[in-house]
């Protein structure tokens, strides 16, 4: 009779056991803020839409901005300007329409912004820009200027217009001293994005160190950020130094040089929708999550549709940053997003300083553009790329047809 009444509770501490495990390992995930919970948009996309880069052109001659303070301000002095467009029609241009000789100023965002954040940005409620179609992409705003000013809405396969009444603002940039630029300028025979001779004048070629995770304390921080129950989440040391962490549905890897990586194997639901705004809110509250501030970090591609999206960031340095992976030269930010769940991420964690100038300057990028013969460019800009041990400074070349990264202390292709 007792081995009976032994063997009854036995089973009864086991189920129990078992019970509470299972318990244990199936209700956290959906009290993560990462899950499918439908929660009020909490991040201000105004916060995180700028231009990756500002060129202002007068008749050949360019100029790369290359101050954040002096982007952010063409920037906030542009929205003002959109958003007191009101009396006026929008048309569409074909390529053909547009003159390329004069003065302009090229607002570039990236790989792309949809028009929705942009209005959703800017807070529209009676505007001309409302008439763009909800999934146009938007990669380039051009402020034509001369006789009839216009704004431009392109993504380079269809562009919209609006006449501008006031180009005061936008006059007064083709002459301004900025805080720091690249000018240079283009020699041609013919068309302007034709056969050309590049001609840069000489500027100080800075160099910069990503200090990654100086200690362990960060990856405790980011851990406890990321699983809500750290009771059961395992830790992993690697033999190359690296962290992994995980819980058994949710894995976080952590790099000593600032990579993370990370990935969410749950199956998302499909009674909710979620839509680009509140899924982009997720995606920067997960960013929040890994120490980084929204505000140093602005929105470069949006992709995706039906609760499905991904979402690409740069950091707002002075100079665009890109990450080296696998041969493949990528945005430092990277997240996706199904249903209101993380199910991705790849993120270079980046801490920079100002640790003084190279030696010897930059390669000439005229003769980088012939010997690598390179015709067709339509801009040519400074940036960064970090090659998971230290920031390289490169030129960035766009074609009608393509881009290129080349460095800036050797001039080999990237």
């Amino acid at each position: 009779m007792k081995e009976h009444v032994k063997t009854a509770v036995l089973i009864l501490l086991v189920s129990t056991s078992l019970y509470f495990s299972y318990t244990l390992w199936t209700s956290f995930p959906q009290k993560s803020f990462f899950m499918t919970k439908s929660t009020p948009v909490s991040v201000d996309i105004s916060d995180i839409l700028r231009p990756s880069s500002v060129i202002i052109e007068s008749n050949g001659t360019f100029v790369d901005i290359t101050s954040s303070n002096d982007i952010n301000s063409v920037w906030m002095n542009t929205t003002k300007l959109l958003k007191e467009i009101k009396d006026t029609a929008l048309s569409q241009l074909s390529k053909n329409d547009l003159n390329r000789k004069g003065d302009f100023v090229h607002i570039y965002f990236g790989k792309g912004i949809t028009d929705d954040l942009l209005k959703n940005a800017l807070k529209l409620s009676d505007s001309p820009i409302l008439k763009i179609g909800q999934d146009s992409l938007i990669k380039e705003m051009i402020i034509k200027l001369g006789a009839k000013p216009q704004i431009i809405f392109t993504d380079y396969s269809s562009y919209y217009a609006i006449d501008l009444k006031d180009s005061s603002y936008f006059l007064s940039l083709i002459n301004k001293q900025f805080q720091s630029s690249m000018n240079y300028s283009i020699t041609t025979t013919g068309d302007v994005y034709g056969e050309n001779t590049f001609t840069v004048k000489s500027f100080p070629l800075k160099r910069y160190v990503n200090k990654g995770f100086e200690n362990d304390t960060v990856y405790r921080t980011i851990t406890k950020n990321v699983f809500v129950n750290i009771s059961v989440v395992r830790e992993i040391k690697e033999n190359s130094g690296s962290y992994i962490y995980t819980d058994g549905v949710r894995g976080l890897r952590l790099y000593k040089n600032g990579l993370i990586e990370y990935f969410d194997t749950t199956t998302t639901s499909s009674k909710l929708t979620f839509g680009r705004v509140e899924s982009l809110d997720k995606a920067v509250e997960f960013i929040k999550a890994l120490g980084i501030d929204e505000k140093n970090v602005y929105l470069t591609s949006v992709s995706g549709s039906s609760g499905d999206y991904s979402f690409a960031f740069n950091y707002d340095y002075d100079y665009p940053v890109y990450a080296l992976r696998n041969g493949d030269i990528k945005e430092p930010i990277y997240v996706s997003v199904s249903n209101g769940t993380i199910k991705s991420a790849i993120v270079n964690y980046m801490d920079i300083y100002y640790a003084g100038e190279y030696n010897g300057g930059f390669y000439d990028i005229g003769k980088l553009l012939k010997d690598h013969k390179v015709d067709g460019v339509q801009f040519v800009s400074m940036v960064y790329v970090f090659d998971g041990n230290e920031l390289i400074p490169a030129w960035h070349v766009k074609t009608q047809t393509d881009e290129y990264f080349f460095s800036a202390l050797d001039g080999k292709i990237m």
